[in-house]
């Protein structure tokens, strides 16, 4: 029995190291998707759930394979800092560097909302170049193609555990951010995934989003384990998820905050090719 015992809370330790180590660890995940049939690709990186983190110093790590990829844009669905601040300079210092690699268009996430300090991180996150898009969207032309990229900021009410139901639909979508274009490839930064079905409504080609952390822990089969709203087994943890012609980029993120282990939930890179 002592032998039981001993041999579980040796594994149980291993776990915990295991866990703690893959906070470090840093993967990057290639979502090819056909939405236009011809002409030459166009690359997107989106990043998630920073929350103050670093990859190296200065990030250097997660810079260096970003580079790799030669993106054409990069796109931040939110929470790259903390509620309480932490984070704004690593994450200020983190977008000037891209901003030597291609354009990065930033969204907000729940923490960042919250912050004491959002109004002057967001001026310097201006003042560097980000184009920050709060309810907003920015329109351009990448090798013929239109893209009109949007920026989603929803309330924190709008954040809620699972059993606190708060109404959305795609009408709300359209208070915020005005009728989906017509004429474009329309990409929706929106750091809450669980409304992928009004966000399709709306209009959204292709929505990007984080929030989730993967469930914390993933598990063979079942995937992420919980979500941020306390839900067990999200219907959505992290990967690719369609509905009609929309498609939908569920990053694992790259930080921890509550819970400051990952279980077989690798920080990661999205990496989306669009062709």
């Amino acid at each position: 029995m002592v032998e039981l015992l001993i041999t579980a809370a040796v594994l149980i330790l291993l776990l915990l190291v295991y866990g703690y180590l893959s906070n470090g660890m840093l993967a990057v995940e290639h979502y090819p998707l056909s939405v236009w049939g011809d002409g030459e690709p166009i690359k997107v990186v989106m990043l998630a759930d920073l929350h103050g983190s670093s990859f190296g110093p200065g990030n250097r790590r997660l810079i260096q394979k970003i580079q790799r990829e030669s993106p054409d844009l990069i796109c931040m669905a939110g929470d790259m800092t903390v509620k309480n601040g932490k984070g704004t300079d690593s994450c200020l210092a983190l977008c000037k560097e891209l901003l030597e690699i291609c354009p990065v268009f930033y969204a907000p996430g729940n923490h960042e909302i919250r912050m004491a300090c959002y109004e002057q991180f967001i001026e310097e996150l201006k003042k560097a170049g980000v184009v920050w898009l709060d309810n907003a969207h920015h329109d351009l032309v990448i090798r013929s193609r239109r893209l009109r990229v949007y920026g989603l900021n929803l309330e924190e009410e709008l954040y809620h555990k699972f059993w606190r139901k708060t109404e959305f639909d795609s009408s709300r979508m359209e208070q915020y951010l005005g009728h989906a274009g017509k004429e474009s490839f329309n990409l929706l930064l929106a750091h809450n995934p669980e409304y992928f079905k009004e966000y399709q409504e709306w209009g959204a080609d292709l929505v990007l989003s984080g929030h989730v952390h993967g469930g914390i822990a993933r598990l063979p089969l079942f995937g992420g384990v919980i979500a941020p709203s306390l839900q067990l087994f999200p219907a959505y943890d992290a990967g690719l998820f369609q509905r009609e012609k929309s498609w939908m980029v569920l990053t694992r993120g790259l930080g921890t905050h509550h819970i400051r282990l990952r279980f077989f939930n690798t920080p990661e890179i999205s990496v989306i090719n669009l062709s």
